[in-house]
């Protein structure tokens, strides 16, 4: 019971703090890359996931989109960077895979995050792409901030052909780049006006599911609250077992001392 509370905090910790905002200036970009498989209609295929300049990451989350035409979700086996009972993910959602992974006081290195069991539904293939990724690190103090995120999607083939076009866009944070401080722009001089004919100008409009002008979903404040809930919960029973176990120790004691 002990062993959970660390991971349900970190994964809390890592949905409440918004993607890039406290990343520290020098970070190495960690990377998330999905494997590319061929296979054939009807087949079980496995897809290794894995985390590249993951040095002292200790939670990730993200999404997974597939097409569910085309794949089907059978299991995900976590791979050798995060403990089995720390990695948590829902499939629920045909075409997306939630994804939550967390370790108290950090990677160490690289390695595979998990594996993924698709079987092959038709002839089509899928792409398979990565959105919404928040990773977080701690320094040797055990001070968190966030880390900025890439994306290497993959994909399943079917029978030599091609991997499709993914269904979703992913986003990926942009690293800030430090600027000098502007200069003023002196002003012009005048000048005698001239009739122009103004340039028209398209606009180009963001994606509507672009996480990067939208707030804050109501996915991912449930997320929260679910495990805030978790954490109470287990921290409860945690209590209510050593109440339970001082109780006991008192009644032997009191035996004890009726026999003496």
């Amino acid at each position: 019971m002990k062993r959970l509370l660390p991971v349900f905090a970190a994964l809390l910790l890592a949905v409440m703090l918004p993607s890039g905002a406290l990343a520290l200036e020098g970070d190495e970009v960690v990377s998330i890359v999905v494997g590319s498989v061929s296979g054939e209609n009807g087949d079980k295929i496995d897809v290794s996931v894995s985390l590249e300049n993951c040095t002292g990451v200790d939670s990730i989350q993200f999404d997974l989109n597939y097409d569910s035409s085309a794949l089907s979700f059978v299991s995900l086996t976590p791979g050798d960077l995060f403990l089995a009972e720390y990695v948590v993910y829902n499939a629920d959602e045909p075409g997306r895979i939630r994804i939550a992974c967390a370790d108290a006081l950090g990677l160490k290195g690289d390695g595979t995050l998990l594996t993924i069991r698709f079987t092959a539904l038709s002839n089509n293939g899928s792409a398979l792409a990565v959105t919404n990724g928040i990773i977080t690190r701690v320094d040797a103090d055990y001070q968190q901030t966030n880390a900025y995120v890439s994306y290497e999607n993959g994909g399943v083939s079917i029978g030599g052909g091609i991997v499709p076009e993914a269904l979703v866009t992913p986003w990926i944070p942009e690293t800030p780049v430090p600027t000098a401080t502007p200069e003023p722009t002196p002003e012009p001089e005048a000048a005698t006006p001239e009739l122009s004919v103004p340039a028209v100008v398209e606009e180009t409009v963001a994606p509507e599911d672009s996480a990067a002008n939208e707030p804050v979903g109501p996915v991912s404040y449930i997320v929260v609250a679910v495990l805030f809930v978790i954490l109470i919960v287990l921290i409860t029973v945690s209590i209510i077992k050593r109440r339970r176990l001082s109780g006991t120790d008192l009644q032997e004691n009191n035996h004890s001392r009726k026999d003496s």
